[in-house]
């Protein structure tokens, strides 16, 4: 149905127009000549063009002659429709041109990428153009989850986007052209968990990713390459994985959100539970550079059933029983490599397998920093103890604090009298040192006390909030 058309915004070599974006914000544009060819007798024609999203149906809009040094292109983004313009520029023998595809502000719109390895699986990816967009945006690309609604993941973004000024880019990898294994796993095989023969790396989804997000930043125009990467369940894995096997220096942060099960940085674990197969060599080196990557695991406290889509095979479940179990020994596998290990593992309090709610943690993340229960880059092995920094405090403080073994933990804060005032952690935690933020803004001024109880240690400290 696609065969007759490509969306990856080609340009032409020929050297008479004046290159720009080729993804371009509707409104007025004007396309110029270089400076070598203005003066002379140019010969421009625009012809606008669309393809319906659904059927894939080619139809003519408009076609505008013009000459000069330049030629004025009213782009417009026509409903359910992909909408183009060829602009062409002739000076008498010579001739050039230049197709730009237009995308509205302040919603979401479909983009076809082909990859050159797979000319026959396009692969649709969903855009947000903030309203606020410029070549000054920033890039999210979110990676969905095993039921393949990539839209919906998106959608889960906007308001991040919309206050950050961030595209976000999600790309769709279908059922239809590419299984769970090709997804989550990278397609680095060419048959499930590992089987087969090893793919070249220009197939693995991995790559692919990497090459949606450098045609959409150059599309647009971006001064910044860099970008964020989150993933949820499936899109969790894909995230993780991608980051050991086939990681992209242009990923400023990654967020792995509620991954059914790991590919852990253990070298006596088979792929894909870990990194023991014949057609892969990491070395330490290499899972030394993995734990120094800057990974953010984020994991729902709730996200605790077994439900139809997680792996419950024996690998998995010496993983942990749950999503947020397996989370912690991904966390404890990165810890055996490197007790200096930059990742971070964030609880998100009350929240589930539920990747809206998780979506906006991230967002609250990237926003603020870790405002919820974050444990720190410390070694898991750490005793009993509890801190607060600023104190005397106006009107926040850290609390750290650590726990020795997996035991049901409390954090509380209490009046001088034994009121309480406010809990702060109420949860099972696994051993390792934590932080968490005590706002006392609504609070007067005066001495309270921080009581940590864990297992059957308990410590407190005083809490001085002075304004």
């Amino acid at each position: 149905m696609f065969s007759l058309f490509i969306f990856s915004a080609l340009q032409a070599d020929a050297g008479i127009i004046e290159k720009i974006p080729v993804l371009q914000p509707v409104g007025i544009l004007y396309v110029r000549a270089l400076p070598a060819y203005r003066g002379q007798p140019i010969t421009w024609k625009v012809a606008g063009y669309t393809i319906d999203e659904a059927s894939g149906v080619y139809a003519a809009t408009d076609t505008l002659l013009g000459s000069g040094d330049s030629v004025r292109v009213l782009a417009i983004k026509y409903a359910t429709k992909y909408s183009f313009y060829k602009v062409y520029a002739a000076v008498g023998a010579e001739k050039d041109s230049l197709e730009l595809q237009a995308f509205t502000k302040g919603s979401i719109q479909p983009y076809l990428f082909r990859s050159p390895a797979f000319a026959t699986k396009p692969i649709p990816v969903h855009i947000y153009l903030p309203a606020s967009f410029s070549p000054s945006s920033a890039m999210v690309v979110v990676m969905h989850g095993v039921d393949r609604n990539a839209y919906s993941y998106a959608l889960s973004w906007i308001s991040y986007a919309a206050a950050a000024n961030t595209i976000v880019v999600a790309p769709e990898f279908n059922a239809t052209n590419w299984t769970s294994d090709a997804y989550s796993q990278g397609n680095m095989f060419t048959g499930s968990d590992g089987t087969g023969s090893l793919n070249p790396k220009e197939k693995w989804t991995f790559t692919i990713v990497s090459d949606i997000q450098r045609t959409i930043a150059r599309g647009f125009g971006l001064r910044d390459s860099t970008f964020i990467l989150w993933g949820h369940s499936a899109g969790a894995q894909f995230v993780h994985r991608k980051l050991l096997f086939s990681f992209d220096p242009l990923i400023k942060v990654a967020l792995s959100a509620n991954a059914g099960w790991y590919t852990a940085p253990d070298t006596t674990i088979l792929f894909p539970w870990g990194v023991s197969h014949p057609f892969l060599s990491l070395t330490g080196a290499d899972l030394q550079q993995f734990v120094s990557r800057n990974l953010i695991l984020m994991r729902g406290t709730a996200d605790t059933i077994r439900d139809s889509n997680l792996n419950t095979d024996p690998l998995s479940d010496a993983q942990g029983k749950n999503r947020y179990q397996r989370a912690g020994y991904f966390y404890r596998s990165g810890v055996a490599v490197s007790s200096s290990l930059t990742w971070k593992l964030i609880d998100v309090p009350n929240v589930g397998h539920e990747y809206q709610k998780m979506a906006a943690a991230a967002g609250e993340y990237l926003s603020k920093g870790a405002t919820l229960v974050e444990r720190t880059i410390q070694s898991v092995n750490s005793g009993f103890d509890l801190s607060s920094y600023p104190n005397p405090f106006n009107p926040s403080t850290t609390v750290r604090f650590s726990v020795p073994s997996t035991s049901v933990t409390t954090l509380m804060i209490y009046s001088m009298l034994g009121e309480r005032i406010q809990t702060l952690v109420d949860k099972v935690l696994d051993p390792g040192v934590y932080t968490v933020m005590f706002d006392g803004t609504t609070l007067a001024n005066g001495v309270y006390v921080c009581r940590l109880s864990s297992g059957a240690y308990s410590t407190s400290v005083k809490l001085v909030l002075l304004k």
